[in-house]
């Protein structure tokens, strides 16, 4: 469901960006309780591109999240995930100048889509959403689809998901 478009103008190693990854699939479960399966992190050299900034040319690394739209969401709890998000860069990558996370935005234009076949939840009915399509993750799971095996996987696992 939501995709992290993280553009950096430094380089990063697949290790860095795996890392990094993984920092902000947890800040996003822990904060919004959706299974890892549905989070997406892109990673874009932009080292080249020219951006312009009151006038004058400027290079910084920034992370955009492309995530669904809900009165739930406030900005208050936006903004501590805005937070939480240069807390995992900086964990991961560093700060500073250079190397530091200039920008994070938030953008809730996901009103609506599809993800392996299946149509994405309302923001607030994550649980029943998983709920009604259980049966059908499980098919597929038992069908090898990798995907499934972890969701069903994350489903018994998670505190947060065992009343599904």
């Amino acid at each position: 469901m939501p995709l992290y478009d993280i553009e950096h103008v430094i380089p990063l190693t697949d290790e860095q960006q795996l890392a990094l990854a993984n920092s902000l699939t947890k800040a996003h479960t822990d904060r919004f309780h959706t299974p890892t399966y549905f989070i997406n992190v892109r990673f874009t050299d932009v080292s080249d591109m020219k951006v312009f900034r009151s006038g004058r040319l400027v290079k910084y690394n920034r992370a955009i999240l492309r995530t669904r739209q809900s009165e739930n969401r406030t900005s208050e709890i936006l903004n501590q995930h805005c937070k939480s998000v240069i807390e995992c860069w900086e964990k991961t990558i560093g700060s500073g100048p250079q190397n530091g996370l200039h920008a994070v935005w938030i953008l809730g234009a996901l009103s609506a889509g599809m993800e392996a076949g299946f149509p994405r939840p309302l923001v607030g009915e994550e649980h029943e959403w998983l709920a009604t399509h259980k049966a059908e993750f499980q098919r597929l799971a038992d069908q090898g689809n990798q995907d499934f095996v972890g969701l069903m996987k994350e489903l018994s696992e998670r505190e947060d998901f065992k009343d599904i």
